[in-house]
């Protein structure tokens, strides 16, 4: 009996080392995919936190001129911009339409940030006639108001066209911005009309009458004309379609258009912003309280070429709107005091509140919008 039970009993011991193997395995694996998650999930919690309203005092890592142009531009107004790498494509567009002195500042996340920069920089000539400059990535959302402060105060002229990445300027748009705001004021602003397109580069509208024509094909349209009207609808389209001569508009609460300024006569842009939502609409506003006029120019215009939408390092674009909303909630009163106007009184159409209503009911209110 002994001798015929043995092997069954060492069959079960074998057995057992084989489940208990499995076990180890699975625990093992487990591990793994568990370490995985958790990396994971720290990488992505790292990038949208913390909230905006928690970094205004974040200092970044900045490296100037780590491209210095080859070419010296003439001329008193530069394009100065903010990209990722991703869309360096786009500026390499933009400066060979645009032929003239370029600031931009790039956010670099990582080592393959960088060494996408350099290579872009190696493969494409447009780029190295551009002023580059770095700003590196330190625990907050896209900080897309330093980066702008970045390139504006590292241009090289006096006047700067304000304007985001994937757009691309109409036919010979530098020698006429230039010879429009040669005579003009510190304190005027000149208003680049914005039209969206789905065109390839080489067929983008480069002339009015291009853009007119794209217009009325459907293969154009006002930039964000569905998803915030108010925020260009007072360029007035309609009569800048028909004119050849600058107007003026009367700045309104929530417009943003795209300027051309004085740099050295503008306040900086509000840093407090970080993410999605009233990054530029707050400081068109300071502009507006500081007294500054507002003209169309009729000749000159940009078009929007669509990207891939970027969740700008955290929750999606809704709840950072609303987390935006209430940063405007603190700043707009906070303009209207340093320039001895009453928090409790609109100025250009925006909401007011009583001091006893408090910023919860500011922040919920979709008459911002």
């Amino acid at each position: 009996i002994f001798l015929m039970s043995r092997p069954l009993s060492l069959q079960r011991a074998r057995l057992s080392l084989f489940r208990h193997k499995q076990r180890v395995l699975v625990a093992s694996i487990c591990l793994v995919v568990a370490i995985i998650w958790i990396t994971t999930s720290l990488r992505s919690h790292d990038y949208a936190e913390p909230p905006a309203h928690l970094t205004r005092d974040v200092s970044f890592k900045i490296v100037e001129y780590y491209n210095r142009p080859e070419r010296d531009f003439e001329g008193i107004v530069s394009i100065v911009t903010q990209v990722s790498p991703n869309r360096l494509d786009r500026i390499v567009d933009m400066a060979k339409e645009w032929q003239g002195p370029m600031s931009v500042a790039v956010y670099i996340h990582d080592n393959k940030d960088l060494k996408d920069v350099d290579l872009y920089l190696k493969t494409h000539p447009p780029l190295r006639d551009v002023g580059v400059h770095l700003l590196y990535y330190n625990k907050t959302r896209y900080p897309v108001n330093d980066l702008r402060n970045l390139a504006v105060r590292m241009a090289t002229t006096p006047w700067v066209a304000m304007l985001d990445a994937d757009f691309f300027p109409s036919e010979k748009m530098n020698k006429y911005l230039n010879d429009v705001v040669r005579s003009s004021g510190p304190k005027s602003a000149f208003i680049l009309p914005a039209f969206n397109s789905d065109l390839a580069t080489e067929d983008m509208p480069r002339t009015k009458q291009d853009i007119m024509i794209a217009l009325m094909e459907g293969k154009a349209s006002i930039v964000n004309e569905k998803l915030c009207y108010k925020c260009h609808n007072v360029t007035n389209y309609r009569k800048w379609y028909f004119t050849d001569k600058p107007f003026q508009i009367y700045y309104r609460w929530v417009y943003e258009p795209f300027l051309v300024y004085n740099r050295e006569a503008a306040p900086p842009f509000p840093t407090i912003f970080k993410g999605y939502g009233f990054d530029k609409n707050t400081w068109v506003y300071s502009l507006a309280i500081l007294g500054w006029e507002f003209f169309v120019v009729p000749d000159a215009f940009i078009t929007h070429r669509p990207h891939v939408r970027n969740n700008w390092d955290g929750k999606g674009l809704d709840d950072q709107l609303m987390e935006a909303l209430a940063l405007v909630c603190e700043v707009i009163p906070n303009v209207k005091r340093e320039n001895g106007r009453s928090p409790q009184q609109s100025a250009f159409g925006e909401p007011v509140y009583t001091q006893g209503e408090g910023k919860e009911i500011c922040a919920k209110d979709t008459k911002w919008f």
